[in-house]
């Protein structure tokens, strides 16, 4: 505390001017301050609430894109011989065929020998590579959907390991190794792309003064540089005998991809199903991630009436906004996934008066093993078409989910909803604005007229709106700097009011000291009367 030496020494006023002019100050800045200091509290724990809503739509996309894509379907081999997986859930159906492996397809290979080490001169000159078919008369009938590739051996690359990657850095599907086969012998594998048709032909013309390269040369069959010969895989689907000239088919039943692994001794059987425990927990996760959020934004929204305790955004517009807008996504139609709009009340969903979402599972088992494919709707964005003439897929997420009419005219003219396409490649369109925008068609043969169906799933919708939300140019990153620079003003306008309180506060101490200097003259004026009067006094006597 202050002291006031003047009031102690009992000289001037004898007021305790120090406490008087605290007193007076504290007055004048303690409302202020405490405007100030309640909406700065108000403000942080406005932004702290803010960063709760931004740190529960992290979690709540990262959650809900896990079941992303899960529709319950699963596809399943009774054997070992292939693995069988869904490559394309939107378009994947329940099946149940037999499969027989007669012949894996193979990777031509040839391997050049003898080299004492991995550094070995190979000699320089020109290797061209042709691929096509080896016949059993040793003749080579040339691939005509393939070009021969050139390459150049020179000082820069004339060594076992130059030749290595000289053929690894040309872009035609062979790739070339070096093995120590034994202590101090080198190989050069050569190894083609599978299938019967893309088996290697390689033409050597070396330079006369460096030669050795022709040892790379096969322009024949030969069965001590050939160790595996191409193949094509052979198997038998249903009865069916198929050709591939790849181990992995993805051409055959529509979503799967099947990687054959070995020959059969029996037939194996390759299937996909649903499986609704699997579809119902995809939907129970989506409504438990649903509700936490809903929970999280009641709770800091909150009013704070019949005694609830008041949410640090009771009332914000923004956050209403939001709740809302989620709200609305359950209850909205699903289009896009075929003529009939989908609803989470088909699938036993209900919002309950607190805006929690509730799964019956009755209702959601029949609905689901009733028409499995309306499920999409919820997990599994897709594009679908109703012609098999007819394929199409989506880049990008900027399209409006529904159905577009294509239609062909006897002129070739393709239109999508009376609006021309321009053809990019051969039967190729892509719709580069609009409400499809980013929708690629392709035709087989001439097409057809048909439907496109452009669905956009549930958990889609949520997580791009959750994506929205988090966007760090979003309103929601907007507000938090606006309310961080309400804090800054704030404390701007404290330390302002500290500035003006001290002017204050200097101008009262100059005030009481000139006072205390008056009335001190004035008890100076008294003494030399009291001394004057007293010797007045004294003369009289």
């Amino acid at each position: 505390m202050a002291v006031d030496y003047l009031s102690s020494l009992n000289v001037g006023s004898g007021l305790n001017s120090t406490e008087i002019i605290d007193a007076i100050v504290n007055a004048e800045r303690a409302p202020k301050a405490s405007i100030i200091e309640a909406a700065k509290e108000q403000k942080t724990l406005e932004i702290s609430s803010l960063g709760t809503v931004k740190s529960d739509f992290e979690t709540f996309q990262t959650n809900i894109d896990l079941s992303n894509g899960v529709t319950g379907i699963g596809a399943s081999n009774t054997g070992s011989s292939a693995t069988i997986s869904v490559s394309d859930k939107g378009i994947v159906s329940e099946f149940s065929s037999t499969l027989e492996i007669s012949q894996l397809a193979a990777s031509h290979t040839l391997v050049f020998d003898n080299f004492t080490s991995d550094d070995a001169d190979v000699g320089s000159g020109t290797m061209s590579f042709s691929f096509g078919t080896w016949g059993s008369d040793g003749a080579f009938t040339a691939n005509s959907d393939r070009t021969t590739v050139a390459i150049t051996i020179d000082s820069t690359n004339n060594t076992l390991t130059g030749l290595r990657d000289e053929i690894n850095s040309q872009s035609m599907n062979v790739t070339a190794s070096i093995l120590e086969t034994s202590d101090g012998v080198y190989a050069l594998v050569i190894k083609s792309r599978e299938g019967e048709s893309h088996a290697m032909e390689i033409t050597v013309t070396e330079d006369a003064s460096d030669t050795g390269l022709s040892t790379f040369g096969y322009t024949s069959v030969n069965s001590s540089v050939e160790t595996i010969a191409g193949l094509d895989a052979e198997f038998e689907i249903d009865g069916v005998s198929i050709t591939r000239e790849s181990n992995i088919v993805d051409d055959l039943v529509d979503g799967i991809e099947l990687t054959l692994v070995s020959t059969t001794s029996s037939a194996e059987t390759i299937s996909a199903a649903y499986d609704t425990d699997l579809a119902m927990l995809a939907m129970e996760s989506l409504l438990e991630n649903f509700n936490t959020l809903q929970a999280s934004l009641a709770t800091l929204t909150s009013r704070g009436l019949n005694g609830e305790e008041k949410g640090g955004l009771a009332g914000d517009p923004l956050i209403r906004s939001i709740v809302s807008q989620m709200r609305g996504y359950t209850t909205t139609a699903i289009t896009g996934f075929g003529s009939e709009s989908v609803y989470l009340t088909e699938f036993g969903v209900t919002t309950e008066r607190d805006g929690s979402l509730t799964l019956d599972e009755d209702t959601f088992t029949t609905m689901f093993e009733s028409d499995p494919d309306a499920f999409m709707a919820i997990v599994n964005s897709r594009v679908t078409t109703d012609s098999s003439l007819v394929t199409a897929s989506v880049t990008g997420d900027s399209y409006t989910a529904g159905s577009y009419a294509l239609a062909i005219d006897s002129d070739g003219v393709v239109t999508l909803d009376d609006e021309t396409l321009t053809e990019y490649s051969t039967n190729s369109y892509l719709v580069t604005s609009g409400d499809a925008i980013g929708l690629q068609i392709d035709l087989t043969s001439s097409g057809a007229d048909t439907t496109i169906y452009m669905g956009r799933s549930l958990i889609d919708t949520l997580s791009d709106y959750a994506a929205t939300i988090l966007d760090s140019t979003g309103q929601l990153e907007d507000k938090i700097t606006t309310y961080n620079d309400d804090l800054t003003d704030y404390d701007d306008s404290l330390d302002k009011l500290d500035l003006r309180i001290e002017a204050l506060r200097a101008r009262y101490v100059s005030n009481f000291s000139a006072m205390d200097r008056a009335v001190a003259g004035l008890k100076e004026t008294e003494a030399a009367l009291d001394n004057l009067m007293e010797a007045w006094k004294g003369s009289m006597k």
